[in-house]
Parts: structure tokens; C-alpha cells; sequence
């Protein structure tokens, strides 16, 4: 496809010109991919800072929630999550025990 690119574009091949041509598709492309790259890496950064400040705040909530009976103790089938230095579980709609 390169090839058929140069060639449209009027560079012989075998010539140093029909080269550079080459060299320079490669290198765009290349340089596509790894901004496509950074794009994806800064995306999935994004989505896991939410998902910690999202359980941050579940955490904080079952916490001030704790001793209220009008919410359910916080446990493994709950929308949340297991705080590992604590070992108590939270969740956006249920207290910590």
C-alpha cells in the first residue's frame, strides 16, 4: 500500500526519493499508533482514578453510616469492595460493621 502510495505520488521505485517516501509513511504511521497508544494509557488512568475515588467515597460513607440500623451491614455480595488494611467491607448503600 506504501508502494502504491509513492508511486501515485510520482517517486520511481528504486530512487532514494521513492525511499524517503517510504520511510516517511512508515514513520507517520508509527507515530499515529503511539499517540493512539497514549490516548488509551491516559483513558484507562482516568477510569481507574475514578473507580478509586468512587470507593474511596463507598468507604467513607459505610463508615459514617456505622451503628445506623437503617442501613444493611456492608458484605461480599454488596456493590463495593473489601478495604484490605482494614478487612471491613463498603459499599455505596450499607454501613461497615
Amino acid at each position: 500500500m506504501d508502494q502504491n502510495q509513492c508511486y501515485a505520488f510520482g517517486f520511481e521505485p528504486g530512487t532514494d526519493a521513492f525511499a524517503q517516501c517510504m520511510m516517511g509513511l512508515h514513520q507517520d504511521r508509527a507515530a499515529a499508533e503511539a499517540a493512539r497508544n497514549r490516548y488509551w494509557q491516559a483513558q484507562r488512568a482516568e477510569q481507574n482514578r475514578r473507580r478509586e475515588a468512587q470507593q474511596d467515597l463507598y468507604k467513607v460513607m459505610s463508615l459514617q453510616r456505622s451503628g445506623d440500623p437503617r442501613f444493611p451491614v456492608c458484605g461480599a455480595s454488596y456493590e463495593g469492595g473489601m478495604d484490605h488494611r482494614t478487612m471491613t467491607w463498603f459499599g455505596p448503600s450499607c454501613r461497615a460493621r
